[in-house]
């Protein structure tokens, strides 16, 4: 068993579950088309442009990353466990071993191993299962997507909708492996429109009339290096506070437009798709974004909701600018917030433990936020890791007055009850306080 196995490495266990099988240690991208349904995904870091590979793969282990790195929200997404920041995985493993990944623990070890823990089967196995009564809140539990691959079977829970719906798994799909420039350079635009709205559609129409709301593209320079043509990216030292967001379109607006054209067309039969903006810094730069949002005819559909992400804590100061813009919500992501108010790289394995959404800063950035769209009238979520993981997040969100959380699909239950028992224990509390006057 796992308690008294030897360890081949440990990591950051990013999702949860046990597989055993064929480890395939992948260098490049290209080394992907070796990796067989089922066996064991091991490399130094996956982008999106991985998307197809992730899918065959049973289980993730990567050098690089932390819980919030690409490996690890679409692992989680897909159901597969993952191991992130193990960072000797593609040397310690040998191509072709049989390796256990204990995704819950963070380990993986060689040969078949069961976890340590409950029998698989539990005592009460073969019993009809007691019936759970549906919680509803008033403060809406959305989810997390990246593909289309699990929206009928997501949009089936007990869901009031998509928080949000991140483009780079779409659009890297979409560019089948090419730079956009070079997309647009040889002739392609129409069909990569066509296959953007064909993978929006599905999730829109799984879910309609909820709401699914579209973060576009936030793909960095680093990533779009990687795609064929991708040398006219420039080479940048920081990616992760550069070229990217609502600054690059405004930058490159004809391939903002050819986004705008697949929600156009979407939005001709599913109505329930709204869109959102990325990483918006100040507020000169959204303005020449929702200018051009403004040009396009998506721009003319009333019916359409315009939401910015507050990952930067410059969005404080803003958020009344942005509402009188006719910005109509803000999500919260709590990955990009904390990582910009601690001052410490999301994806590092080595700084991973300064990585905490529950510091009393970034808490106290996120009831700013909080406080601020309710003095402005808007709507206001939180969809990044935080809320997902952490009980205590999704409550101290509940009593600060958040509309609504987004969470990844494996945590909406648990994430319905936590909601549920905050909102029980304020109107507890206003019930007893009020006896008490």
């Amino acid at each position: 068993s796992a308690s008294d196995a030897e360890l081949i490495l440990e990591g950051l266990g990013a999702g949860p579950g046990t597989v055993t099988g064929t480890a395939r240690v992948l260098h490049e991208l290209a080394d992907g088309a070796g990796l067989e349904d089922g066996e064991i995904l091991v490399a130094t870091m996956t982008d999106p442009d991985w998307l197809p590979i992730l899918k065959r793969a049973a289980a993730i282990v990567t050098d690089e990353g932390g819980i919030t790195c690409h490996a690890a929200i679409v692992g989680r997404e897909l159901g597969r466990p993952v191991i992130v920041g193990t960072r000797t995985a593609t040397s310690d493993i040998t191509d072709g071993q049989t390796v256990t990944v204990d995704g819950s623990a963070g380990v993986v070890y060689p040969g078949t191993v069961r976890p340590a823990g409950p029998p698989t089967a539990p005592a009460d196995a073969g019993k009809v299962p007691e019936a759970r009564t549906r919680e509803v809140t008033s403060t809406a539990v959305y989810v997390n997507l990246a593909t289309p691959d699990a929206a009928a079977r997501v949009a089936a829970m007990d869901v009031d909708g998509v928080g949000l719906l991140r483009a780079e798994f779409l659009i890297t799909s979409a560019l089948q492996g090419m730079h956009p420039r070079k997309l647009v350079a040889e002739g392609h635009s129409d069909d990569y429109v066509d296959r953007m709205a064909e993978g929006i559609s599905t999730i829109a129409a799984a879910f309609d009339p909820r709401p699914v709301i579209y973060r576009a593209t936030d793909l960095r320079s680093n990533e779009f290096r990687g795609l064929l043509g991708g040398e006219v990216e420039a080479e940048e030292r920081n990616p992760m506070i550069g070229y990217r967001g609502c600054f690059r379109y405004t930058q490159e607006p004809d391939l903002f437009r050819l986004e705008l054209d697949a929600l156009a067309k979407v939005r001709q039969k599913h109505r329930n798709l709204h869109l959102m903006i990325p990483f918006v810094r100040t507020r000169w730069e959204l303005e020449a974004c929702l200018e051009i949002i403004d040009g396009h005819p998506l721009g003319r559909d009333k019916g359409m909701k315009r939401w910015v992400m507050a990952e930067v804590p410059s969005v404080v100061h803003w958020i009344p600018e942005y509402a009188r813009l006719g910005i109509d919500g803000v999500s919260i992501g709590s990955n990009d917030l904390t990582q910009l108010t601690l001052g410490v790289d999301r994806d590092s394995e080595v700084c991973a433990e300064l990585f905490d959404s529950m510091d009393e800063s970034v808490l106290a950035f996120i009831d700013q936020i909080i406080d601020r769209c309710h003095e402005s009238g808007i709507t206001v979520s939180l969809c990044g890791q935080a809320a997902s993981t952490d009980p205590a997040m999704a409550e101290h969100l509940v009593r600060k007055g958040v509309t609504s959380v987004s969470v990844t699909p494996d945590y909406a239950e648990i994430t319905r009850r936590t909601v549920a028992r905050a909102e029980k224990s304020i109107l507890l509390d206003a019930a007893r306080r009020a006896t008490r006057g």
